[in-house]
């Protein structure tokens, strides 16, 4: 525990000293929330999304999931692939810290990017653009679910790619086609059902439902927590077991 705490204020100081990546992973959602929740339609019930408004539903549900990708699919695997590539990985050789405490405290400081970035959805949502305010029991477990469920994809991308570049191309690969399934760029809800049904059990499309469940005060179904879950256990133990110092 001691070597994770130190690890993570040496990582989090190192990430503060570049803040143009972190910035953008936390500007992007709000920009998104802002110009997508002005629109006075937002603000009326939708028939398909069961009577409520999509600026208390898709509009913050895609928001954090994109601060979650972001961290999850290119902040994560590329910082590590680049440390391998300079040879920091290798140096850490020398001393007795394991692989896992360098991936724990990498997990725990982009989850606290992440976080930042869900405060600013509810803050600016509430005060700015009308949003009603969740219910935070149900949407802090939801998020530290994503966390959990999305962050070791990324460990895991890190764990096999050699360079920052390679990290990069992987990531967009992964990237395109989980943000589809998702809903960033047609909302689940208006997808047909065999597209709607292949998100289901994709790691972000089961993290965007489900955090959208938890903004509306619905518990999250338990299959989407199924697959959060699934990518936990496999992702992560992969990462850990792949993981390579050189």
């Amino acid at each position: 525990m001691r070597a994770l705490t130190r690890l993570t204020v040496i990582e989090t100081k190192l990430m503060l000293r570049e803040i143009a990546g972190p910035m953008f992973t936390v500007l992007l959602p709000i920009a998104l929330l802002v110009v997508a929740g002005l629109p006075g339609s937002v603000h009326k019930a939708d028939p398909a999304l069961g009577g409520h408004r999509g600026i208390d539903t898709v509009i913050p549900s895609m928001s954090v999931m994109l601060s979650m990708a972001m961290v999850a699919f290119f902040m994560l695997p590329v910082v590590l692939a680049n440390y391998r590539e300079r040879g920091v990985l290798r140096r850490f050789a020398t001393t007795p810290v394991k692989p896992a405490a360098l991936l724990g405290a990498q997990v725990v400081m982009n989850a606290g990017v992440v976080l930042v970035s869900t405060v600013l959805t509810l803050v600016i949502g509430v005060a700015a653009l009308d949003m009603h305010l969740p219910d935070l029991a149900l949407v802090v477990p939801t998020f530290l679910l994503g966390v959990l469920g999305l962050f070791p994809v990324g460990l895991l991308v890190a764990s096999v790619a050699g360079t920052a570049k390679t990290a990069t191309a992987y990531a967009l690969a992964m990237w395109f086609p989980s943000a589809f399934f998702a809903g960033l760029y047609v909302p689940v809800e208006y997808m047909p059902a065999t597209l709607r049904r292949i998100g289901d059990f994709t790691p972000l499309g089961a993290f965007r439902q489900a955090i959208q469940a938890a903004w509306t005060g619905d518990t999250p179904h338990p299959l989407h927590v199924a697959v959060l879950g699934a990518s936990f256990l496999l992702a992560g133990g992969l990462a850990v077991r792949l993981f390579r110092r050189a």
